[in-house]
């Protein structure tokens, strides 16, 4: 099964840490994003890896590809310079055209609940479905904000047939209570629709509109409901998923350094100068280059690269760049 990333997006709503550091190579707890949602792929079941970047220079390219030397798995890249839609990526997948396995499908900035991830895997494979859409409940005041995934089936006993979705829908259309995640298992069949598909309203090539022409013709595609996810749109995003995966993974203390205190979890990236009567930690991140004044406290923090913090500062769930 091939795991495809999407990740070209500029990741506007968390600028300016977005522009030091692109969205999809953020670290949480110390590892980039990107990999954090290659490495759940893989617990599910995926064998191989491609990825949508917005060019050969974007920075997450080293970034998976040393993650994948390191452990062992192939990957290849495609390219969406620009902005023109969730189809549009998916026409830049390397050799789609050749493709005869399935795919999972899924966002650079979506983090899941790995068994939840892995059922949906496995009831995709094993029910022979064209598709499989996962699905999350939301309220309807939040739904005009969403896509509403209309079923077939009872929405409280799990099973059925998605019969469409509609992408933001006005408070009339929505018809469950279900919106999708971006998070899909599809045949490979799915890619000769990506072509057909004509600009939206806001100018883009959306996948839905892929999808809905896949089932109309008669594609069997189910649901599969999750609990939630943790999107990463926001600066308290990336804090909470920070803190989240410090307590469940927790790194190894930095070098002893004299006259600065560490209080793990907490990580201290390379070429990062450290003041006299510091304490960094916890669930602290420095980034490479950056540089902590003296006396200073850092604690459920990130400091990005090239920033500094002024002598006696305190800083504390906060983003610094």
């Amino acid at each position: 099964m091939l795991g495809l990333v999407l990740a070209a997006g500029l990741g506007t709503r968390l600028r300016p840490y977005s522009d030091v550091v692109s969205k999809a190579a953020l670290p949480i707890a110390g590892v980039p994003i990107i990999v954090r949602v290659i490495e759940q792929f893989r617990a599910a079941g995926v064998d191989r890896i491609a990825v949508i970047a917005r060019s050969p220079e974007h920075d997450i390219v080293p970034l998976v590809e040393a993650h994948a030397r390191e452990h062992g798995y192939g990957v290849a890249f495609g390219y969406q310079p620009e902005q023109r839609g969730s189809a549009d990526a998916l026409m830049q997948v390397p050799g789609r055209e050749k493709l005869d396995e399935h795919v999972l499908i899924g966002a650079c900035d979506n983090i899941f609940v790995q068994e939840q991830l892995a059922g949906l895997v496995t009831q995709h494979l094993a029910s022979r479905a064209d598709g499989t859409m996962a699905v999350i409940r939301v309220p309807p005041e939040k739904m005009t904000a969403s896509s509403n995934v209309v079923v077939n089936g009872d929405p409280d006993h799990g099973s059925g047939r998605v019969v469409r979705v509609v992408e933001k829908p006005r408070p009339s259309q929505i018809a469950s209570p279900f919106a999708g995640p971006c998070l899909y298992a599809f045949s490979p069949r799915i890619f000769g629709y990506l072509d057909a598909v004509t600009e939206s309203p806001r100018g883009e090539l959306e996948f839905q509109d892929a999808m809905q022409a896949f089932i109309d013709d008669g594609a069997r595609v189910e649901w599969f409901e999750l609990s939630g996810r943790t999107t990463l749109t926001s600066a308290d995003d990336l804090l909470a998923l920070n803190e989240r995966f410090f307590a469940q993974t927790p790194s190894p203390p930095p070098a002893p350094q004299r006259y600065v205190t560490f209080a793990p979890p907490c990580i201290v990236d390379d070429d990062v100068a450290l003041g006299p009567g510091s304490t960094i930690g916890p669930n602290a991140h420095l980034m490479r280059g950056c540089r902590i004044g003296a006396r200073c406290t850092v604690r459920h923090a990130l400091v990005f690269p090239g920033a500094q913090v002024a002598d006696g500062a305190t800083v504390e769930h906060t983003l610094i760049s």
